[in-house]
């Protein structure tokens, strides 16, 4: 390989032109293009260059191909999916006829998992370390970072309508305990599939001339979520998606990143990855007024030694399953020792 020049070419829905590997771009919130940008340099190391579909006349022409999330069809010879999204958000992510046109699938499924065509993978973070601050600065008790958005059809595991339940109770018996921010919130909040669509296309052209009531804890878009986590107590922090698996997202890690003791729902065996002593487990609470009253309970103390915990658990080597440098790590391995075969 080491005189072989090879081209691959990267699908990230929304994005063209290389805009992903760009840190200016508007859309890099947090930072979150990083790991984007490591994967291309790693890969040019190895003289491979990496490019977003766009940048190729045929795409039959790359050496290789990456989707994020499935795609009715592939084109390169070696093409390979970053099943990073729940098949309730994505739906062709559950098709395994789809599945079989790759030649591996890097997944959080720990189900599928086999270390042959399923290769483990999780949502890249960029690890830091925060301060053990306590909570002198964090004059907030709660927050809340999402868009208000709905899955496309009625599931038991669905966490959106967790969120709107949570947003209902904080606003009717605790306005001043949650700050509620992201997308969307100043219109109604959405229901299921086509329907919660078409009224979200409705209720955004309506709400120009007839705005909506707003919610009192709403407090509009953050720029960065620093903004809000390092002066909250604790972030309330659901996956879209319960009882996953290995499902688990940026959402824990944000409120890791800046010393916020998150309160977590999401996957069903999240203490296989992160200790159960860094995070409020949700699923102990019957409901959100139980919740709040243990969460006005917990002394400074207590709280430092959350923070403690979570500062251990970043040091630790559990920890680097999910940094940005495995996840680069993994797939440029891969791939470069299936395109070893071609020279």
């Amino acid at each position: 390989m080491d005189n072989q020049n090879y081209k691959g070419s990267i699908d990230i829905q929304g994005f063209s032109d290389n805009a992903i590997f760009d840190l200016n771009n508007p859309l890099n919130r947090d930072d979150g293009f990083k790991s984007w940008i490591s994967l291309k340099e790693a890969f040019a190391t190895h003289k491979i260059s990496l490019d977003t579909a766009d940048k190729f006349i045929n795409l039959a022409h790359a050496d290789f191909e990456l989707h994020l999330d499935c795609r009715p069809t592939t084109h390169a010879i070696n093409s390979y999916l970053l099943m990073l999204e729940s098949h309730l958000i994505k739906p062709l992510n559950a098709k395994p006829t789809l599945w079989q046109q790759y030649n591996k699938v890097f997944t959080w499924r720990d189900d599928l998992v086999d270390g042959n065509q399923f290769i483990k993978i999780n949502y890249p973070q960029q690890i830091r370390i925060p301060d053990i601050d306590g909570w002198q600065q964090r004059h907030q008790l709660c927050c809340l970072i999402a868009g208000n958005k709905s899955l496309a059809r009625t599931d038991k595991r669905d966490l959106y309508v967790e969120r709107i339940k949570t947003i209902k109770w904080f606003e009717k018996h605790a306005k001043d305990a949650l700050n509620l921010y992201g997308t969307d919130w100043d219109l109604p909040m959405l229901g299921h599939g086509l329907t919660g669509k078409i009224l979200r296309v409705f209720f955004k052209k309506l709400k120009s001339v007839w705005p909506f009531k707003k919610l009192q804890i709403y407090k509009g878009k953050l720029n960065r979520k620093s903004d809000a986590l390092l002066t909250t107590k604790f972030n309330i922090c659901y996956e879209n998606v319960a009882d996953l698996p290995g499902y688990i997202t940026e959402k824990i890690f944000d409120s890791f990143f800046y010393g916020c003791v998150p309160v977590y729902w999401g996957a069903s065996n999240i203490t296989q990855y992160i200790p159960a002593n860094c995070f409020i487990n949700r699923k102990q609470f019957k409901d959100t007024a139980e919740m709040y009253v243990f969460l006005n309970t917990i002394t400074e103390m207590e709280y430092i030694e959350y923070q403690r915990n979570i500062v251990h658990f970043l040091q630790s080597e559990k920890a680097q399953e999910f940094s940005s440098a495995t996840f680069v790590n993994t797939i440029v391995d891969t791939v470069t020792k299936d395109l070893e075969h071609l020279t």
